[in-house]
């Protein structure tokens, strides 16, 4: 064999032990989560009045969809609760919004030149402080304790449940569990391209998310995380528990998880956000996504805590190195498309049954794994809209490989800054 022989075939080996592993744990994580779900029936719904349930809005410009957000809060249905709305430094007329709605209901945290706009993170932990030094010091909620107060992050766009702190305080029967994450849904779903977003939300959380919470392990998102503050304190550094990640809630969960408590997800309720109808747009995010995720990375010696043993700390290590695995599995496919085009390589082995067979599952096993999940539950009449549904998110995960390796040059080129989403008008408000 050449050099060149050897080489494809030590990638190619490489990227075959990705499949595999992706494969193999794509099915442990079905399984372990219908275990989950089985649980999650047999739990009771409420218990909502025995928390504080505090409501973090940060808005940067956010004119359009703020006040649809705050009227969305203020329908929630629980007896307890504070809506504070961070304006970090918005240039737009959000400031001005918020004084049209304001009320008894709704606190506005503003943040102004130096200190404002210094990323998400910064607006929340800045949040915190609030909430410590001014809401649980009042007299109206000075009996609420850290353990007992729950912080709620709701993106601007975000439309919360009325019912999620239903579904989310059983939860937190559990003093080891730190934080929930609801599920996340699409409210705009008008183009094929929002729809897609809807379906990749509803796998991630439904296979990814779900089947994590067999063990604690799920992390939060952005949008719709309901953490414990006594947690939140426990894993406070010098700036508070948000660090300064492109995607510091992925970083935060797995602090929170390397101090021993546990994560859970809520299928049952959710919060719904705009999704990106601009290609473009979408690439801007899930690049910025692709990026926090790898830096992220650095972090996986935190997985050596003796809180994470076993099925935990392999979980978590595979979250952690699921992009490698997309890095690994895209190059692969672009020497292969290569080795097509240049030297006539076929991409299936056609003249082998078996290893065509074999090739054919490994490529589309995992994702249609995916797919077969969003139909959980519906037994034989999930059957036809799994099969309508794959050919159409199939071609959506390939439009969206390239933020894989945009993601990694913007890493590997050092890049820090990001572009905030870009809202689009909210055709059907709440009433404000």
């Amino acid at each position: 064999m050449t050099i060149s022989s050897w080489l494809q075939w030590g990638w190619y080996s490489i990227a075959l032990t990705a499949i595999l592993l992706g494969w193999a744990w794509t099915i442990v994580l079905y399984i372990a989560g219908g275990r989950f779900m089985d649980k999650l029936d047999q739990q009771p719904v409420g218990g909502d009045d025995d928390y504080l349930w505090v409501f973090l809005v940060p808005a940067l410009n956010e004119g359009v969809t703020i006040a649809d957000s705050v009227a969305r809060l203020r329908s929630v249905t629980v007896k307890n609760k504070v809506a504070l709305v961070i304006n970090d430094g918005s240039e737009d007329d959000t400031g001005e919004v918020l004084e049209r709605i304001a009320g008894p209901d709704l606190a506005v945290l503003t943040r102004v030149a130096p200190n404002a706009r210094k990323g998400k993170a910064a607006a929340l932990n800045n949040a915190l402080d609030f909430i410590s030094d001014t809401v649980l010091t009042s007299d109206l909620y000075s009996h609420w304790t850290p353990d007992r107060t729950i912080v709620v992050i709701v993106d601007a766009d975000g439309r919360l449940a009325a019912d999620a702190p239903s579904y989310v305080a059983p939860h937190f029967a559990n003093p080891r569990l730190a934080g929930v994450q609801v599920r996340v849904a699409i409210y705009n779903q008008d183009s094929w391209l929002t729809r897609m977003q809807a379906q990749e939300f509803k796998i991630f959380g439904g296979l990814f998310q779900v089947g994590r919470s067999e063990w604690g392990t799920a992390f939060m998102g952005g949008n719709g995380q309901f953490n414990r503050m006594s947690a939140l304190m426990s894993v406070s550094g010098p700036e508070g528990p948000w660090s300064d990640f492109l995607t510091e809630d992925q970083e935060l969960g797995l602090r929170l998880l390397e101090r021993g408590w546990v994560c859970e997800h809520e299928p049952r309720t959710n919060v719904s956000q705009q999704g990106l109808n601009s290609l473009k747009k979408l690439y801007r995010q899930r690049t910025r996504w692709m990026q926090g995720n790898l830096q992220v990375i650095g972090s996986a010696t935190r997985l050596y805590a003796h809180h994470l043993t076993g099925l935990r700390r392999f979980d978590a290590l595979m979250t952690l190195i699921m992009p490698v695995l997309q890095i690994i599995v895209g190059t692969a496919v672009i020497v292969a498309l290569l080795g097509f085009a240049i030297f006539q390589i076929p991409l299936f082995p056609f003249g082998n049954l078996w290893a065509l067979l074999f090739t054919v599952a490994l490529t589309f096993g995992p994702l249609g794994m995916g797919v077969i999940v969003s139909a959980r539950g519906l037994g034989w009449r999930g059957i036809w809209p799994v099969i309508k549904l794959f050919p159409s998110y199939y071609a959506y995960v390939w439009v969206m490989w390239p933020v894989v390796f945009l993601g990694l040059f913007r890493q590997l080129k050092g890049t820090k800054t990001w572009a905030k989403t870009e809202r689009e008008v909210v055709k059907d408000p709440g009433a404000s």
